[in-house]
């Protein structure tokens, strides 16, 4: 009988998409094995259609599965599937005491926190320390399971309804299908600290001004922001907040010239579909670019040129005496870095005024 294996992480869209390469890996080593994979509702679009895919298991915690009763169908349901291994990336105790509960024979997770015990195969890495890449992290867990595991990239499954979607959108917004677009993501749902609005804002009427077309996107809770973004600037820039599924956003980025964002989901997005992207990284350790950095391809990292965080694993606002460090990053240079990338991938665009950026990082630097 083929072997059933569950891949748990319900967090949100980037740091789903950054375990999909479980997925694949898996599927190399077992052809027949069945490959489910517990996610929240707000990311399992992230994950639909992947080609290793067998099943997605949706974590209803502002539903069926919330509070004491949820968490026992949680159980209910996980033991009603018969896995024979679950691989826990998102470690927390609810998931790892249900999959225990589930009775699911090999339970694969890490070993540094109070409620390893409940793992009978862990993995002792501190992924705080942000020294590896979060793929790599949870590729990790995947050779505890298959120990030959190689390697693999985030991969985004864009169906054809939402390309077409987007297509209609371009031909609404009145951009020429080979013209340079560049999407301009300003907000992070809180994951990291952002770059201010105000520079987005500045970067975006530059570019527009050189002829570079843009779009300001953001989540339906993000529309105040890409307001303040977006609000002053010509109409054409384009604006959308809350518009697109992460499925339309995909094929949006796959159709741009270039992505410019902070650390978050899109960012990941970007680069599973291989568009170049200019990242821009607070000095916080758990928020390093060496974890959450874009994966793979041709991108920029930028980062303030301060001393590593004070705080170490958080921040202190305005308490530190590098607040705010996010604003240190000018929108000089950030606009070199855009200017490099439309440069190498639109040379007829060759008017586009110099800027006056000085030194910034790039992932081929680090």
């Amino acid at each position: 009988m083929a072997m059933r294996i569950l891949v748990v992480r319900t967090d949100r869209i980037g740091d789903v998409l950054l375990s999909t390469p479980v997925l694949s890996v898996l599927r190399e080593q077992a052809a027949d094995c069945h490959i489910a994979a517990l996610v929240s509702p707000y990311a399992a679009g992230a994950i639909e259609g992947h080609p290793a895919l067998d099943e997605i298991v949706v974590d209803e915690r502002s539903g069926r599965h919330g509070g004491p009763g949820g968490f026992l169908r949680l159980v209910a349901d996980l033991r009603g599937k018969r896995f024979d291994a679950a691989l826990v990336l998102h470690p927390t105790a609810r998931l790892a005491l249900a999959c225990r509960l589930a009775g699911i024979p090999v339970r694969i997770g890490t070993g540094y926190r109070a409620y390893g015990f409940l793992f009978n195969r862990k993995v002792y890495e501190h992924r705080r320390d942000a020294r590896r890449h979060e793929v790599e992290y949870n590729l990790s867990l995947a050779r505890a399971l298959f120990d030959q595991a190689g390697e693999a990239a985030p991969e985004i499954h864009v169906p054809v309804a939402a390309t077409r979607a987007v297509a209609r959108r371009l031909r609404q917004w009145r951009v020429p299908p080979d013209d340079p677009l560049v999407l301009l993501h300003p907000g992070s749902g809180g994951s990291a600290r952002d770059w201010p609005a105000d520079c987005f804002a500045e970067l975006a009427e530059r570019l527009s001004r050189g002829g570079v077309r843009i779009v300001v996107t953001g989540s339906a809770d993000e529309r105040d922001l890409v307001g303040r973004v977006a609000g002053s600037l010509p109409e054409s820039v384009i604006r959308t907040a809350g518009e697109l599924d992460v499925k339309e956003l995909a094929a949006l980025l796959r159709a741009t010239s270039l992505c410019v964002t902070n650390s978050t989901g899109p960012l990941h997005v970007a680069a599973a579909v291989g568009t170049p992207t200019v990242a821009l990284f607070c000095p916080i350790k758990p928020c390093s670019p060496v974890r959450w950095g874009p994966f793979g391809g041709e991108h920029d990292v930028l980062m303030p040129e301060v001393p590593d965080c004070p705080a170490g694993h958080r921040c202190i606002g305005s308490a530190c005496p590098y607040f705010d460090c996010m604003a240190r990053i000018s929108v000089d240079d950030v606009y070199e870095a855009v200017r490099g990338r439309l440069l190498a991938r639109h040379p007829e665009i060759a008017g586009i005024p110099e800027g006056k950026g000085g030194r910034y990082s790039t992932l081929e630097d680090e």
